[in-house]
């Protein structure tokens, strides 16, 4: 039973990691990095869940319980997750081999699939269920995916601009890096624990749906890109 709810906590990242790092055909990222990032990003839920723990506790008990959902899921959890993941792919800022605004998406995800394989394992453990770690392989960890995407198209682009020294796009793209996958990530962690059948549909529509939208824009990311001495995405 161990090893089946471990292959069932770790084999949703490995699957969606390869699918982009498959669109990388131009100029792979060395394993060295993918490990570096991937590894960050696991260790990047330590400091996650202390300080979700911390922040719930600012949450006012006297709000509603809608009101202490929505501040709980649709902004604190998605902040700090989010933050924390950023960190991870910032690690690999200075490299020379992040030369293609396409390996921001691959630096993302890499990030993103790390802090899920984690938080995963740590839920399929405690609940000690298969359904639980089938639930969260259709749901969960291609969030995860989804806003690793859109994280590092957006600060592929920033690295791209600043090299350029286009210091103003370079500064909004940063800023979109953090601020899509928060929204994405808030708006499905809402739909989901509220108590509301409708919102729990709207939630399942769209997660199908941004995942579609991000592997279109992985694919097209990774077939117009060029390198950054080579002039801008087309």
């Amino acid at each position: 039973m161990f090893r089946a709810l471990l292959w069932a906590a770790i084999l949703p990242s490995g699957i969606l990691s390869k699918r982009i790092l498959d669109l990388d055909k131009v100029d792979r990222e060395p394993a060295r990095l993918l490990w570096k990032v991937f590894l960050l990003g696991c260790l990047s839920c330590a400091p996650a869940a202390i300080l979700e723990a911390v922040g719930q506790g600012f949450i006012p008990e006297q709000i509603s319980a809608t009101a202490q959902s929505i501040a709980m899921f649709l902004v604190l959890v998605p902040f700090v997750e989010e933050t924390c993941k950023f960190f991870a792919l910032n690690s690999i800022r200075n490299e020379p081999e992040f030369n293609y605004t396409f390996d921001g998406i691959v630096y993302g995800v890499m990030a993103s699939l790390g802090f899920a394989t984690i938080e995963n394992i740590v839920y399929v453990f405690l609940t000690g269920s298969i359904t639980v770690a089938v639930t969260r392989a259709l749901l969960s960890v291609p969030l995860h995916c989804v806003c690793g995407v859109f994280m590092g198209y957006y600060y592929g682009l920033a690295h791209r601009n600043g090299i350029l020294g286009h210091g103003e796009m370079r500064s909004l793209y940063l800023s979109l890096a953090l601020i899509v996958p928060m929204l994405i990530h808030g708006i499905y962690d809402v739909c989901l624990s509220l108590d509301d059948p409708t919102m729990s549909a709207g939630g399942l529509v769209f997660t199908l749906v941004m995942f579609v939208l991000a592997i279109q824009r992985a694919r097209i990311s990774a077939a117009h890109d060029e390198a950054f001495w080579g002039g801008s995405e087309q």
